[in-house]
């Protein structure tokens, strides 16, 4: 082959090849075996998914002077509540085991450029992912009702509060009867306000609209047998290769002919032995 220095050429490879073809074949075809097995052994899984459209929070005006910051609630913040003990704990309910089991099970995706969260469960009977995705969405609208700064029930009252307080200084202006168009900007306001709170009312009762509820899948779903086994047959490849290596860099027997040993065996018997020191000669 090449020096222990040198580059191997292209030629080392095919002879690599035919010197190691049995062991390499024979594990791959192991690999390959081991890996249909683990496929085989992969329990069947079912997929329902429950489709909601959140409700939007509502957007009011917070002047400087109170302590109303409604939190920015997006999409993804939505998307996170999935993962509140809340929602575990109804999908731990219907396939049973822990709420921290019941994540692996649970999964989201959002509609582009809308407000629409799909709830994904995947299970082990049809059944079974259809009551966890339809529980998972319910639970979903609680913890939204309960969670969310802007919709709960104190954030209501405060701001009911702060909408009496500009009605009370409506009030007082137009008793004076100088509301002159300098002063429309605070009628709007009110206006606004109140508009707000009640799409915020709203939103507290009706956090979520459930538009498509889980069914039953009538398929199961897509097992992806092919990875194993592949992977499996590509593992047993590799340890046919890095046991061929390992075989080739051991030192091996030297094997001498026959005819070579015999000579040389008899060679040994015709040379006189002598003891240290001392000079022998070859006599013909």
């Amino acid at each position: 082959m090449t020096g222990p220095g040198d580059l191997p050429l292209w030629s080392a490879y095919p002879a690599f090849v035919r010197r190691r073809l049995v062991s390499l074949a024979t594990l791959t075809v192991l690999g390959l075996l081991v890996g249909i097995a683990l496929a085989a052994m992969t329990p069947t899984t079912y997929s329902a998914t429950a489709s909601v459209v959140l409700t939007p929070v509502p957007k009011y005006l917070t002047p400087s002077t109170t302590t109303l910051v409604p939190p920015a609630v997006t999409i993804d913040t939505d998307a996170q509540l999935l993962q509140s003990p809340e929602v575990l704990a109804a999908v731990a309910d219907v396939l049973g085991g822990s709420a921290a089991g019941a994540l692996s099970h649970l999964s989201v995706g959002a509609s582009a450029h809308s407000r629409v969260l799909h709830i994904t469960v995947t299970a082990q009977s049809p059944a079974a992912a259809a009551a966890a995705a339809n529980a998972a969405a319910s639970a979903l609208g609680d913890v939204r009702r309960t969670t969310l700064g802007s919709l709960r029930a104190d954030q209501v009252r405060e701001l009911r509060l702060l909408i009496d307080q500009q009605e009370q200084l409506l009030a007082k202006e137009r008793v004076k009867q100088v509301v002159v168009p300098e002063y429309e900007p605070l009628e709007s306001d009110v206006l606004q306000l109140q508009s707000d709170l009640d799409a915020l009312e709203e939103a507290q009762l009706r956090p979520l609209d459930i538009i498509d509820t889980a069914s039953p899948p009538a398929r199961a779903d897509y097992r992806n047998a092919e990875v194993p086994a592949v992977s499996g047959a590509m593992v047993g490849l590799l340890c046919g290769c890095l046991l061929g290596a390992a075989r080739d860099r051991s030192p091996r027997p030297v094997h001498l002919p026959v005819r070579l040993v015999r000579g040389t065996a008899a060679l040994g018997r015709t040379l006189p032995t002598t003891r240290l020191g001392r000079d022998y000669h070859h006599v013909s």
